[in-house]
């Protein structure tokens, strides 16, 4: 995140939304790619998302239904509190992942959004 930052100028949370955003239109269900790593930096969730909480996680729970991962999982109803907040950091992860590998500085915000489904 501290070196996207440096070469785009955009704040980690603004980084980390757009990550979330990228993810959320991948196919599949995320694997945690630092899963096998020590853990990270924390952030903590308000910080990230900031008013839009709410809006972050309304994109999730619309994921989650209309991905079947429910049905997937054997699950019936509602994901816990823990997969959720599980499948949370999963696409933000797999998210700044798909981020740093589309957009090496600020020019490349503009490939990146010209790529965005409409």
């Amino acid at each position: 995140m501290r070196t996207l930052k440096m070469r785009t100028g955009i704040t980690p949370n603004i980084l980390a939304r757009m990550g979330f955003a990228l993810s959320l239109e991948e196919p599949g269900t995320p694997q945690d790619p630092f899963d096998s790593e020590e853990p990270g930096r924390d952030i903590n969730r308000g910080t990230l998302l900031g008013e839009y909480d709410a809006a972050y996680v309304a994109l999730l729970r619309t994921w989650v239904a209309e991905t079947d991962w429910l049905t997937q999982n054997d699950l019936l109803g509602e994901c816990s509190t823990d997969q959720f907040n599980d499948l949370f950091v999963a696409h933000m992860n797999r998210g700044f992942e798909l981020l740093s590998a589309r957009m090496r500085d600020l020019p490349g915000l503009g490939n990146l959004l010209a790529t965005v489904n409409p």
